[in-house]
């Protein structure tokens, strides 16, 4: 999936939108829901050193999700391009590689997850 796929496919989602919150970093895209301003992904470009890439010293472009974290150890075991978290909790979220082996289909449906993920939880599921 392209990157340019990947933020027409967010900018499509109901109740979802993206924005570069960073202050003159226009390469970080944070997806956010529109009720609750959540980040439920993040397109980023990840230091190879942190995601045990080659070559040393070079950036990777990733897109980070949330997922359950028996799901998360399911996808890293499955696709090469699925890996721990850059910058985020490594239990509840992991990083697509965009270069990698990983569908479209597959990011479209861990990005809806992720999205329903964040959503508000209601009392009861909180307790």
């Amino acid at each position: 999936m392209s990157e340019e796929e990947l933020l027409r496919f967010v900018s499509e989602m109901e109740g979802a939108y993206y924005d570069y919150p960073f202050d003159e970093d226009f390469e970080t895209a944070i997806f956010r829901r529109k009720d609750t301003k959540k980040w439920f992904g993040a397109l980023l470009y990840a230091p190879n050193d942190k995601l045990s890439l080659q070559p040393k010293g070079g950036k990777t472009r990733v897109l980070n999700v949330k997922v359950p974290p028996e799901l998360g150890v399911i996808l890293k075991e499955n696709y090469a391009g699925v890996l721990n978290a850059y910058h985020m909790n490594k239990t509840h979220w992991v990083s697509v590689l965009l270069s990698a082996d990983v569908s479209r289909e597959e990011i479209e449906k861990l990005l809806a997850l992720s999205f329903e993920l964040t959503g508000k939880r209601s009392k009861h599921e909180r307790l």
